[in-house]
């Protein structure tokens, strides 16, 4: 089954940033809006990712967004940064799936759901700090983890899986003594993610209350795995977090969800 050296090869595998998007963040972290476009300009691949990731439905943009400097006019410091940080997830993200059934428009839309209605969480419980905003498009890299590690274990994986019912994060965690979120932070580490935003998702596996907007990060990834295109995939199988929100945050919630969903489709 995996063995450490395989998650040694995986973390190693992981690509640093290219210049450009690191030419795009430093724009972005100098509250450069123009720059960030005309760097962003300079390579197609996250140009077309941008595009696509922008111009989904959960954004709610009427018209069709084409331009670079309307695309980060548009999206403005925080939500551009996050966009940005999700296109790292792009680089290491298969391009033909086989340990989950899913494909890249799932996957990008999974993304896109995840980072507007974070925005809109944080938006409610007026939280401004950029790190944490950045915290939901770091999640989905994860998903790409658990793909590319367990590709190669396919058989093995499915016996254990239809025998024991065992999660993905249970059985990485017994074979190697690692969970997902340890992945996730080697993942962040590697591309130089702050430390804030790394303690951020180590708290979503505390054993105890931390805070709301903790909470509502794990009621948020719970809610969009239920979907029934994830939950064929299997993808809803791969967190296992322990919920300490009250009746009242998860009243808050789902208005929260129902209001970024109705303007969505409005």
């Amino acid at each position: 089954m995996i063995t450490n050296s395989d998650l040694d090869r995986y973390i190693a595998s992981i690509p640093s940033l290219p210049k450009v998007v690191r030419d795009c963040v430093k724009a972005l972290n100098d509250g450069d809006l123009v720059a960030a476009a005309n760097f962003a300009k300079e390579d197609k691949a996250l140009m077309f990712y941008l595009k696509d990731i922008v111009n989904k439905p959960i954004y709610g943009f009427r018209t069709e967004i084409k331009d670079a400097n309307q695309l980060f006019g548009i999206l403005g410091l925080g939500r551009a940064r996050q966009i940005l940080q999700a296109y790292y997830t792009k680089l290491i993200s298969p391009t033909k799936w086989e340990v989950f059934e899913l494909n890249s428009q799932v996957f990008q839309e999974f993304q896109a759901d995840l980072m507007v209605k974070w925005g809109n969480i944080l938006s409610f419980c007026k939280n401004n700090d950029s790190e944490v905003l950045k915290t939901a498009s770091i999640i989905p890299a994860a998903l790409a983890a658990a793909e590319a590690i367990f590709r190669e274990h396919l058989e093995t994986l499915n016996v254990l899986k239809s025998q024991h019912a065992f999660s993905y994060d249970y059985i990485l965690k017994k074979t190697t003594g690692y969970n997902f979120k340890d992945i996730i932070i080697q993942i962040a580490k590697k591309w130089e993610l702050t430390s804030k935003s790394v303690e951020f998702v180590e708290l979503l596996y505390e054993d105890e209350y931390k805070n709301d907007t903790v909470e509502y990060l794990k009621l948020l990834i719970q809610y969009e795995l239920s979907r029934p295109n994830l939950m064929q995939s299997g993808a809803n199988d791969l967190f296992e977090f322990d919920s300490f929100a009250n009746e009242e945050l998860i009243e808050n919630f789902y208005k929260i969800i129902e209001k970024a969903e109705s303007e969505a489709n409005s």
